[in-house]
């Protein structure tokens, strides 16, 4: 089973159970999803299975109910905790669209074959992600847009990319 973090707990919310959401990435990928799991570091052997009742907010934190967690002294037992979902428990996506955890730790080259580390992590800008590549001290800033990105191949584990003026150090602007 291969469980994925979608997010945190940090603090209670009220009085009846409600609790503070970090999501990992975008909360709509988990609106529909109930049955998730808990935990500080080990969803397999070390978890608190849950029920979510409700997610609301519009801005993050997001306010995040478990079913049967209807107290404050409850709640605060959970903080701290990653909540976990299956993998095969969210749902498809259109072409060239990917989850976070799908392009996280890709290895990324240019069209010459030349490799440049691996995608760290994701910054949403609002207009397009943009990946954040580091080998050792070397970092690039790879904006998903498609004059940038080539090729994502999930089953070699890669990106490919062609290198625009400027966006490579090296690149002539």
């Amino acid at each position: 089973m291969d469980w994925i973090s979608v997010g945190r707990v940090t603090k209670t919310h009220g009085l009846k159970g409600e609790l503070k959401f970090y999501p990992a990435m975008d909360d709509a990928c988990i609106a529909d999803v109930k049955n998730i799991r808990l935990s500080h570091d080990n969803p397999i052997h070390d978890f608190i299975e849950c029920n979510i009742e409700s997610i609301r907010g519009k801005d993050i934190p997001l306010i995040i109910k478990f079913r049967r967690i209807d107290s404050i002294e409850a709640a605060e037992r959970l903080l701290g905790q990653a909540l976990y979902v299956l993998r095969d428990q969210f749902p498809a996506l259109p072409n060239d669209e990917y989850y976070w955890f799908q392009i996280q730790g890709l290895r990324v080259y240019d069209e010459e074959g030349h490799y440049y580390g691996n995608i760290e992590e994701i910054i949403r800008t609002g207009s397009n992600d943009v990946y954040v590549v580091r080998s050792g001290e070397k970092e690039l800033l790879l904006p998903m847009i498609d004059s940038v990105v080539k090729t994502v191949d999930l089953e070699e584990k890669k990106l490919i990319f062609h290198p625009v003026e400027g966006l490579i150090e090296d690149t002539p602007v």
